[in-house]
């Protein structure tokens, strides 16, 4: 007994070191999967722009049991999606546990609440329920749920409610790690996915709405606010789920696209452009915003990569304002000079 309790506690401190979210997400499950008898359990996430279509499969063990046991979405892009069933939509609009048989194996879905919002659903099969092993279910996700709402006001933006810079900064390098090839290619042997585009690559936005200093200053702060506020629900209407979106600071945001093409990178940016060209904004009436954007390069250190997308933006800015400059097409065209890198140490 003494033995048991003592792994508990070991695992529970597990959890409680994790402070990346996949990680998190995994351990959790992990947790589960060793301490209570199951066939399967798989860990769904609500996007961002949930509209009951479909959920995002963060972690599932076994790794294909998601397939098994859930309707696959097809995505070009590879993401894992699975399609709503009638438990999962009772379970979300309860907002409680839900147990049930289906072909005489038991099936119980726990919703994972993080500030009053039910952000994923916890999907466990072949669970044989005690009072003992339920309440060891409900005790770890709330230790799940508390520490992710932790990690969430550490990550986000107070006002806006995006990722906020030290995010970012914190995640550049791994989201340069993750861009190789081999990573942006889905197999092709797996049958519910579509083939992706060639030559995909993960893209970095940055984001700078014009003359903001002008907004606050005739305006005031509180409009200002406001701006920000109604510029972020555009951002996270027109962009999709996938992509990352972060405040870097005051009137500047940074997005990072899942893997796509050049021309497709640049249409989505240009498209948001467009949309917030014809919002009506109270009392501001039109806003525009700068962009510059680069392709991410696993040969680049993550600060060149900003820097590049930076001078795009600050060409887009001097040229004009409301467009989006690709950093690379402005090297080609000679209205940018790259600077030489070696050994860290730039060179013009």
């Amino acid at each position: 007994m003494l033995h048991e309790e003592y792994s508990l506690l070991e695992s529970v401190i597990h959890i409680t070191e994790e402070r990346d979210k996949k990680s998190l997400a995994y351990t959790l499950v992990e947790t589960l999967f060793d301490f209570i008898d199951v066939y399967a359990i798989v860990l769904l996430r609500i996007p961002r722009n949930f509209d009951n279509e479909y959920l995002d499969v963060s972690v599932s063990i076994p790794e294909t049991a998601y397939q098994d046991k859930l309707k696959l979405i097809p995505h070009e892009y590879g993401e894992q999606r699975v399609a709503l069933d009638d438990s999962l939509t009772l379970c979300i609009d309860k907002s409680e546990d839900i147990s049930e048989v289906q072909n005489a194996t038991q099936r119980t879905l726990f919703p994972i609440i993080v500030n009053d919002e039910i952000t994923e659903i916890l999907d466990i099969y072949g669970h044989h329920s005690t009072i003992h092993s339920k309440k060891l279910i409900q005790g770890f996700v709330s230790i799940y749920s508390n520490f992710l709402g932790v990690l969430d006001d550490n990550e986000h933006d107070a006002l806006t409610g995006l990722l906020n810079r030290k995010t970012f900064d914190t995640q550049l390098s791994n989201l340069i790690s993750e861009s190789t090839p081999e990573k942006n290619i889905s197999s092709s042997a797996d049958e519910v996915r579509r083939t992706p585009k060639k030559d995909t690559h993960r893209w970095v936005g940055i984001l700078d709405i014009d003359h903001f200093k002008k907004i606050n200053d005739n305006f005031g702060h509180i409009y200002g606010d406001e701006v920000l506020l109604l510029f972020v629900n555009l951002m996270e209407k027109t962009f999709r789920d996938s992509d990352l979106l972060f405040r870097y600071g005051g009137e500047e945001f940074v997005v990072v696209l899942e893997p796509t093409t050049e021309s497709d990178a640049f249409m989505v940016f240009e498209r948001f452009r467009k949309e917030l060209e014809l919002y009506d904004f109270p009392q501001v009436e039109q806003v525009t915003v700068s962009t510059g954007m680069i392709k991410i390069d696993t040969q680049k250190h993550p600060s060149l990569v900003l820097e590049h997308a930076d001078q795009a933006l600050y060409y887009a800015k001097e040229n004009g304002r409301n467009q989006v400059c690709n950093y690379s097409e402005l090297i080609s065209a000679g209205s940018l000079k790259e600077r030489r890198v070696e050994d860290d140490i730039e060179l013009f």
